[in-house]
């Protein structure tokens, strides 16, 4: 500097000044143009500011609210802070002039935004912590349960698509319709998922429409089978209806009807009643019928009384039972219906006419035996005429009435005079004398033979007749 002459720093000095005026010019249109926006945002109307809250943390936390959601890079905080010192450079002194290096400082900020972009694409990569062995037990868990319902649900797919046609139906348990009549309610068919065809058949539609069909069920059986399980409905039943006569299941309904009167089932003698069609269920005056009619059919099957001509539900407070045509069995309520009808069988098959000569005539109640354990026996006063027997049968000589009660030792108890069996003796004074008699020389035992009425003296114990009773004890 000391060697350029006086004329030139004068220059130099000129040009400084020049460059100080242009710069505060510029400064100064800023200014303007600054001014110039404030004043045409100065007609919107501002929202109202809240006036300041007197806690210093919530102004702090107020005044940084929108800068701190903000959602802005590094980048671009450090462009519009370069913007701002830009704005806000003085004019400096340089070796050519005095002035505001703009230019300079721009480029700068240029480079530095690059650095900071580079910085922010840049993937950092950590070592990974070593996992536990819970976290690695967890993670094996998970892979095999993903794997297991991969396989499952293809194996699902499969199955329902690819595998499993029908190549046969296989209909069991069925006695009065053709395999085609059951198959077209089925809903099933050739060439179907066995899987889909249980899940859409239709059984109810089987037992809707075939009448002789109590239930029905449709399973499948692998690979290529399905089944149709058929349960009979059975005739218990039958109803005279004008020249015909109806055929009812055990449960009331119409299974058929004939023009003769049937041989395999019992007459229902009842009040009015409706639904005579093939197929219905039929509705009794009393709703309580249909539950009583199946419980009697199932409890007759069960204890072998399978000669059962006529039953009575007129009264379901006096329910009676024609045995045989010969031996009433009078049920009484219809409580404890399974207990009476095996007391009933006990009663006929063990005591009345244990040798099944069919010559026993009269009224056996036991609608009593299952409260009092005590069942009576009154023999018919006049017996129907019939051809000689070879056996005698089991009753009383004297036309009188028989009480069993059971007692611990199933003993017989006198309740109705001389005619009854009393303790372990039998004790009207008549017995069985044909080689085959209560015989008091043996020992009292019941010898099982033929025999005649006639008058003689013996005893007898119960024990040795035996028999449990319908709860397990003796039932007399």
């Amino acid at each position: 500097m000391s060697d350029i002459s006086s004329k030139e720093k004068r220059e130099l000095a000129k040009q400084r000044r020049e460059a100080a005026k242009q710069a505060q010019k510029y400064h100064k249109e800023q200014k303007k143009r600054a001014k110039k926006s404030s004043d045409a945002t100065q007609h919107v109307k501002l929202p109202k500011r809240k006036k300041p809250s007197g806690s210093k943390i919530e102004e702090a936390v107020n005044s940084g609210r929108t800068t701190k959601f903000e959602k802005i890079s590094r980048e671009e905080k450090f462009r519009r802070e370069s913007e701002e010192r830009i704005r806000n450079l003085k004019p400096q002194d340089f070796e050519d002039g005095y002035y505001i290096d703009e230019y300079s400082e721009k480029k700068r900020s240029e480079r530095r935004a690059k650095v900071i972009r580079k910085q922010e694409q840049e993937v950092i990569r950590r070592n990974k912590k070593p996992i536990t062995q819970k976290q690695a037990r967890n993670r094996r868990i998970i892979i095999a349960t993903a794997i297991l319902l991969t396989v499952l649900v293809v194996g699902a797919v499969l199955s329902l698509t690819v595998l499993f046609k029908t190549e046969k139906i296989d209909i069991e348990g069925d006695e009065y319709y053709y395999e085609d009549q059951i198959i077209a309610f089925s809903n099933v068919s050739l060439q179907q998922n066995i899987f889909l065809a249980a899940i859409g058949g239709t059984p109810q539609e089987i037992v809707k429409n075939l009448p002789y069909v109590e239930d029905a069920k449709i399973g499948f059986a692998v690979p290529d089978t399905v089944t149709i399980k058929i349960t009979n409905a059975l005739p218990s039943y039958y109803v005279k209806d004008g020249d015909k006569y109806l055929i009812i299941s055990s449960k009331g309904r119409v299974l058929d009807t004939e023009t003769e009167e049937p041989e395999n089932a019992a007459e229902l003698i009842c009040n009015d009643y409706k639904n005579k069609e093939i197929g219905s269920y039929i509705e009794f005056e009393d709703k309580s019928v249909p539950d009583i009619l199946e419980s009697v059919a199932n409890s007759l099957k069960a204890n072998g009384l399978d000669n059962i001509k006529a039953f009575d539900v007129t009264d379901t407070s006096a329910i009676t039972i024609d045995y045989a045509g010969k031996i009433k069995i009078n049920i009484g309520v219809a409580e404890d219906i399974d207990y009476k009808i095996k007391t009933a069988a006990a009663i006929i098959t063990q005591k009345l006419d244990p040798n099944n000569t069919g010559q026993v005539y009269g009224t056996l109640d036991v609608s009593t035996s299952s409260k009092n354990k005590m069942s009576h026996f009154k023999p018919a006063e006049t017996t129907p005429a019939t051809e000689p027997s070879t056996t005698a049968p089991a009753q009383d000589t004297n036309g009188g009435t028989t009480d069993w009660n059971a007692n611990a030792d199933n003993s017989y108890d006198a309740n109705a005079g001389a005619n009854n069996y009393d303790a372990n003796t039998y004790d009207n004074g008549a017995v069985y004398d044909n080689g085959a008699s209560y015989n008091n020389n043996a020992g009292g035992v019941y010898d099982n033979g033929y025999a005649n009425n006639t008058a003689g003296n013996g005893n007898y114990y119960a024990g040795d007749l035996g028999g449990g009773g319908a709860d397990g004890a003796a039932p007399y």
